[in-house]
């Protein structure tokens, strides 16, 4: 038995398309809940300051959005360094314009052993890495982004104390103090903290605070905005 064999000439059309493999980078996602919560918790203190003083249903979410806007706001700071060192070891020359290749390989080549540093060691170890000016640690931004993540670790790993005597938190009272409004519904008979702290004025500082960190860090190393 023969097998004949068919010939077929022509072009071969193929439709549809190919799917190419994709990162989603968060670091804006969370400075967005950070703004968002900010607001919300604006919002309901105002609005109680308006309303009866006896109607306490709403102070828990006011305080539930303030916390929320402060731990995002770290969220950010930690997700936005990540994704810079990240973009290097993918050689992403649209993300990190401003950066040549070599200045890229030093950070590729640095990650593994930066990645479970502290949030902001990593952003002072890119600059010096590239040759570009670290953040004075007793100015602003760093000042605050410090302050920042040690209110953040305050709450994460938080440890009760009496109310005639607040050693716990002295330092973090001590630290933050004049940096934002005091929250309005709370008074000085409250602890400091959380209660005098945790405000609309704190969570509006803990977004700026984070922001700008991000901000100057972008314009040191002259990549394109991350936020």
């Amino acid at each position: 038995m023969k097998h004949h064999r068919k010939h077929i000439t022509g072009k071969v059309v193929v439709s549809g398309g190919i799917d190419a493999p994709v990162k989603h980078n968060m670091a804006r996602q969370h400075f967005a809940g950070a703004h968002f919560f900010a607001e919300r918790a604006t919002a309901i203190e105002s609005e109680l300051l308006t309303t009866d003083p006896k109607d306490e249903r709403e102070k828990p979410n006011q305080r539930v959005y303030v916390v929320g806007a402060v731990v995002l706001a770290v969220m950010g700071l930690e997700a936005c360094i990540n994704e810079v060192y990240l973009d290097a070891c993918d050689e992403n020359k649209q993300k990190l314009t401003g950066l040549d290749e070599r200045e890229m390989a030093l950070l590729a080549e640095w990650w593994g052993e930066i990645e479970s540093r502290p949030i902001l060691l990593k952003y002072q170890h890119a600059l010096l890495l590239l040759n570009r000016a670290s953040f004075p640690k007793g100015e602003n931004p760093y000042q605050d982004a410090d302050s920042l993540v040690r209110l953040r670790n305050a709450l994460t790993h938080y440890k009760p104390e009496w109310d005639n005597s607040p050693d716990v938190h002295a330092d973090l009272q001590s630290r933050l103090t004049g940096r934002f409004a005091l929250n309005s519904l709370s008074t000085k008979s409250h602890l400091w903290f959380p209660h005098q702290c945790l405000g609309s004025g704190c969570a509006k500082w803990a977004v700026s605070a984070s922001e700008a960190l991000v901000c100057e860090f972008c314009a040191k190393l002259g990549i394109p905005a991350r936020i």
